[in-house]
């Protein structure tokens, strides 16, 4: 009997360090799959853009913007969501997103486009 509960004991120990270590590899799986430089997410992004996937292009930017912050990648991220949107004939989700470019990033050459932008849909919804 007493060999029987030190044989669970240790079953349940080993049970218990390989599911550790089963999730320990999945979630270093996820990160791998996710460790994207925020140059090869905007490259990836650019590509989707010119192939007409604005929502894949705009997950791609958003999943840079989230992991990247601080990446000077983030204004011209931004400003190809806005782009996205423009393109999709979206203007009013388009408009918003230049005026955060104009408001977060202001002295961005990024700016110079987005004031172009939003005057652009302002004339044609006039």
């Amino acid at each position: 009997m007493k060999n029987r509960i030190i044989q669970s004991a240790g079953m349940v120990c080993v049970l218990f360090c390989m599911s550790l270590g089963f999730a320990s590899a999945q979630v270093a799986s996820q990160k791998s799959s996710l460790n994207y430089s925020d140059m090869m997410l905007f490259q990836q992004a650019q590509k989707a853009l010119k192939q007409s996937n604005y929502a894949e292009a705009r997950s791609l930017l958003e999943t840079l913007i989230n992991t990247y912050p601080d990446s000077d990648y983030v204004p011209r991220a931004k400003l190809s969501i806005a782009d996205s949107w423009y393109y999709q004939h979206a203007f009013r989700q388009a408009k918003l997103e230049y005026q955060d470019i104009i408001t977060f990033f202001p002295n961005r050459p990024e700016v110079a486009k987005a004031q172009r932008r939003i005057n652009s849909i302002q004339k044609n919804s006039e």
